[in-house]
This record gives C-alpha cells, structure tokens and sequence, in this order.
C-alpha cells in the first residue's frame, strides 16, 4: 500500500505516540494533533513528514485548526482516561463532537479510526470462561459502571451516527489493558494498596495488549479499506494480543518488577457477595459494584480472531517476552 495522510489525535499521549511511530515506519505522512505543541517529542520536528498541529479539540476554535484537506485517515486516539463525567464531558465527548464536525468540512471525508475501549462490554449474564469477542453484549447499566465506560459508549455512538450521516468509512477499536514501558499494572489484576495487592481470583484471561501491537493494528486499521455491512461502511474489531496470561502468570512475570511485595489472594466471589449486600450503598468503590466487578474479574477468554483475520496481522509476541522488554529487561523474559 503506498504512503497515506494519517491524522492522528492526542498524538502526544502514550497510545497516540506510538501511533506516530508506527506510522512513519511505514511510510506515511502524520498530521499530530497535540493540545500543547510544546509537550511534542524533539524527533518530530526534524522530520518533515509529521506535521504537528496545536488545536484543543475540547473547544470549538479546533474546527477551523482541522484542516481535512488531504487528509486519507484519522485515527482518533484523544481522550481522558480519569475524571467525572463533566470532565470525560468536556474532554473525551466534546473532542469528539468537534473532529466530527471538522470532517464534515471534507469533500471527501477520511477514513476515521476510533480508539474506544474494551471497558464498553457487559460482564453481567456471562457463564465461566465465556468468549468475550466483537458480539458480546455491550453495557446496559451505564450508571453502576464508571464515567470513562459511559464516555466510551457514548463516544461510539456519536461517532456511529455521524459516520453514517457522512458516508464515512468507520473501524471502531475497542482495546484492551494497555501495557508497556511505565505502565504495567492494571485494574484487571486486583486492588493494589501500597505493597500489597488483593488478587481477586486467578483464572480467566486479561484482555492485555502491548503499545507497540496496538499501534501497528491502529495503522493498519487506519490503512484498510472498511467492508460494507448493513449499517454502513462500520466495522468493531477488539485489540488484543494472542498470548494473554491469567492472574498467576501475569503475576510471575510482575515479580520480576519487585512489586507486589505481599499478595493476599481472594476468590473473586468473595466481593461479588459484599457487592450485592451492598448495592444500596450509592458511593461504594468500583469493586464492589457487581457490574464493575464482573467486567473486570469474570473469569472469560478474550480471542482476537476477527482483529487478525480483517486486517491480515501476523501473530504477536510471547506474553513473558513483551512484559520482560517494557520492564526494560533485555532479556528474552524466559526463565
């Protein structure tokens, strides 16, 4: 495929650059949208295929900023992970609604990659080791989940329908726990408190998915025609690796981190119990909000069959290899 125009929002975060990386490796000219052009990696500006371009797509001076001309694909990577929902309002929404409404100014409106999440499917009503894929039901029960899950259902939806209003091509990427260098844990190994972590079960894969392998499926996604289907050029594909590891095994390869230092392991159901006694208790933490609990603990197998097939990705790494390199241990993460 030859060298696209690739636009890439929240190019400076963590996902969004490896996205620039990735993009460049294979040739393609990246429009950087950065809310701060100073936060922006030195590298960037001696290349002269990244253009980076300062706009905060919270507000609506961003349209005009978002210049479509020549542009074959946006891959939509801003978002706030953290925050009520006045602030994924502001921020997640609000971007969203603008880059829209700067598409619209395109005669020929890009292909548009959105980065949601994995966090937007249902965990209530699944049976042991379940397939969570592509057609597990998504969430119903917004308001027992957190403001980022609604964020993204939210966000989805929106960009849906103005997709389909535009005649766009649309690949939602729903990804998985984000891992690599600087960020290893994640909320689906347990609570961590200072040293010690309550592991809440063992069993069950972790939807985990290394930067560098979310990049290259995000450009690849970015660089593949979107089949038709009956709502439209749409297609939801889930992000994550091949070899995911359950709590034990990803937990022998976080050792080698020196963290956690004390390991109290207690049966997932133990919570599940305390969240149903105590469901009238309106301020309770996520773990003890049964939906919560079970989108993240539910003991279920995560495949990536549809990801690989649709976008022809080779397979990716051992778990214990890649976890081994984002500790920034040179070896092979082999015993």
């Amino acid at each position: 495929m030859g060298p696209m125009t690739i636009m890439i929002t929240g190019a400076a975060g963590y996902v969004g650059r490896a996205c620039v990386s990735e993009a460049r490796a294979g040739g393609h000219h990246v429009v950087a949208v950065v809310r701060l052009a100073s936060v922006a990696p030195d590298d960037w500006t001696g290349d002269d295929e990244i253009e980076i371009v300062e706009a905060d797509l919270s507000t609506p001076d961003c349209v005009p900023v978002l210049n479509m001309l020549g542009v074959d694909a946006v891959i939509h990577a801003a978002a706030s992970l953290t925050g009520n929902d006045a602030e994924q309002e502001r921020t997640t929404l609000a971007g969203t609604r603008n880059l829209l409404q700067a598409m619209e100014t395109a005669d020929d409106p890009p292909r548009l990659v959105l980065v949601s999440s994995m966090s937007v499917y249902s965990g209530m009503g699944l049976k042991p080791f379940a397939v969570v894929d592509e057609t597990t039901p998504l969430e119903d029960k917004g308001t027992a989940r957190d403001a980022y899950c609604r964020a993204k259902l939210e966000q989805e939806r929106i960009t849906a329908e103005s997709a389909m209003d535009l005649g766009a091509e649309l690949r939602i990427m729903r990804v998985g726990a984000v891992y690599g260098p600087e960020r290893l844990w994640n909320a689906h190994i347990g609570a961590g408190f200072g040293p010690l972590l309550l592991r809440l079960g063992r069993d069950g894969e972790i939807p985990l998915a290394h930067v560098d392998y979310v990049a290259h499926a995000l450009i690849r996604a970015a660089e593949t025609p979107v089949p038709d289907s009956p709502d439209g050029a749409l297609e939801v594909l889930n992000v994550v690796e091949d070899d995911l590891p359950d709590r034990v095994r990803f937990l022998n390869a976080m050792s080698r981190s020196g963290w956690p230092k004390l390991l109290l392991p207690i049966p997932w159901r133990v919570f599940d119990g305390l969240a149903w006694l105590l469901q009238v208790w309106p301020c309770r933490p996520g773990l003890l909000r049964r939906e919560t609990l079970r989108a993240r603990m539910f003991p279920v197998t995560y495949p990536n069959t549809r990801l690989r097939a649709r976008l022809g990705l080779g397979p990716s790494d051992l778990f214990e290899r890649s976890f081994a390199l984002a500790m920034g241990d040179k070896r092979t993460g082999e015993n």
